[in-house]
């Protein structure tokens, strides 16, 4: 008897009424959410959904992934497919070591995400997560997901690719919540620190390329490397005491930063904060800027500004200088010239610095005598290691000014931290909401990546392991599935005797 007289044929009417014949066996394999193909005598099933077709005004079938291939034996996966859908038990040794420890140090983080989002925060936990550990794009987070530990605490959760899309833009439309979780992870922004000092905040801007056609917040702009590409700017705000930063807001790529940070303090809830620029921000405009918006600045003076008076250190002796002070282990010279406007304009001194410019001047002469000269050298040697800020902080001293400048490094770490390790230094986000709740995600791994970084310093492990280290050592540690119990694999003494020395003993 002919194989095919072995099934049952039922009738399927299509869309334009043709009768079509499905055996039964492919039939039993279709699913909610699937459709059966029958392509060149074979049947396949296929992912489907619908969306909303605004000028036909009607819903419209959209295809998606090749499932697999259907015979009268069964279903036969895709290899694609199940590349980045393994099956839960098909995967015996899972990554637990790594992403165990950052569970462990992301009780606040988990509280908070739990208050503003409680039906998304172990998804948005988990997507963090996989971006910190793994740089995953998203289209590659289900994958990684799998084959952590993690997919066995929470089975239930789904980190598909359009999944992981809807969970950004879920998260990305509701901006009130992330600035709840800012304010329940960091409550009232406490003005003064455990040490008695001011905890002043620092905020600054970068810029995050855009390659998303025609999203609103998106615009064509020069950022510090001197391209001209469609771009946003971050603005951050950082806490110095708690080395972490502790906000940040998204704005378009055309607005320029200072019209931005009245704004954000204001939504973040920070009365008291300092903004740190850079040499390239200063100007008079801008300063009135900031001035009108009574905001508080410390701005670095280019060396030829007419601002700065270098007659104190013309003065032999050092009679010039109100005093000195002591920044790593090097004597800082000061002096202060008051400015109009409760401005006043700091004048420092590093003497190894002003060595190591004056030796490279030199040099310069020696291998290019058209560019350099003595003449040159003779004007520029009482400007060498010099800097000259710029302020309106109140009842402040050269000192705190001096340090609270160079805390502006912690800003310039975060930024090189998101774009190089997290890799967020471009966007591929469609729209301004999901490319709100992909950097809330990455957000939340600078939050660990500082934290543990904060950590190895408190070890004093700080100069032989760096975060990345930290975390490449602990995903060595698996579990493995050995008659359906998990059991913590075996490690190396290295990694037993770093665990030790943080004083975190893994379980």
């Amino acid at each position: 008897m002919p194989l095919f007289l072995e099934f049952r044929i039922t009738y399927l009417r299509n869309k334009e009424g043709d009768m079509k014949k499905h055996p039964d066996w492919a039939l039993k394999q279709k699913r909610k959410g699937t459709e059966l193909r029958l392509i060149n005598g074979k049947y396949y099933l296929y992912e489907v959904s619908s969306r909303w077709n605004p000028e036909k005004r009607r819903a419209q079938k959209i295809t998606g992934k090749l499932l697999g291939k259907i015979t009268p034996e069964g279903f036969v996966t895709s290899p694609k497919y199940a590349l980045s859908h393994p099956p839960e038990r098909s995967i015996p040794v899972r990554e637990y070591g790594a992403s165990w420890f950052l569970e462990r140090i992301s009780g606040d983080i988990l509280t908070a995400l739990q208050s503003s989002f409680p039906s998304l925060w172990k998804e948005v936990f988990c997507m963090a997560m996989m971006r910190l550990l793994h740089k995953a794009r998203l289209k590659n987070i289900q994958a990684k997901f799998y084959h952590s530990y993690l997919s066995v605490l929470y089975p239930q959760i789904n980190l598909s690719d359009k999944r992981v899309s809807k969970v950004l833009r879920l998260v990305g439309e509701e901006r009130p919540q992330i600035t709840a979780f800012f304010k329940a992870m960091f409550p009232a922004h406490k003005k003064e620190s455990s040490s008695g000092k001011k905890n002043y905040l620092l905020i600054d801007a970068t810029h995050v390329l855009s390659y998303a056609q025609d999203m609103e917040i998106a615009h064509p702009g020069y950022n510090s490397q001197g391209e001209f590409s469609p771009q946003v700017h971050l603005l951050f705000i950082h806490a110095v005491s708690l080395k972490l930063p502790v906000y940040y807001r998204i704005v378009g790529g055309d607005i320029r930063e200072v019209k931005a940070f009245r704004l954000t303090l204001e939504e973040s809830g920070i009365q008291d904060a300092v903004l740190i620029g850079d040499k390239g921000f200063y100007s008079e405009k801008n300063v009135e800027w900031l001035e009108e918006e009574s905001l508080h600045y410390i701005l670095p003076l280019r060396r030829n500004s007419t601002l700065i008076d270098y007659t104190p250190m013309q003065q032999p002796g050092k009679r010039g200088f109100d005093g000195y002070f002591k920044y790593h282990d090097r004597y800082i010279w000061h002096y202060s010239r008051p400015q109009d406007k409760n401005r006043v304009v700091y004048c420092f001194l590093d003497e190894k610095l002003k060595c190591k410019e004056e030796e490279d001047y030199l040099k310069r002469i020696e291998t290019h005598p058209v560019e350099y000269s003595m003449a040159g050298f003779h004007e520029e040697q009482f400007s060498c290691g010099s800097l000259a800020l710029l302020t309106n902080v109140p009842g402040q001293g050269a000192q705190d000014t001096f340090h609270q400048y160079k805390g502006r490094n912690g800003i310039e770490q975060i930024i090189d931290t998101m774009k190089n390790t997290l890799q967020a230094d471009s966007s591929y986000m469609r729209d301004t909401q999901t490319l709100e709740g992909w950097m809330f995600i990455t957000f939340l791994g600078l939050q660990w990546y500082y934290r543990i970084y904060r950590l190895l310093s408190e070890k004093k492990l700080h100069s032989k392991f760096s975060p990345e280290d930290l975390l490449d050592h602990l995903a060595e540690i698996k579990k493995l599935r050995i008659n359906d119990t998990w059991h913590i694999s075996e490690f190396t003494s290295k990694t037993q005797k770093l665990l030790e020395k943080l004083g975190t003993p893994i379980t």
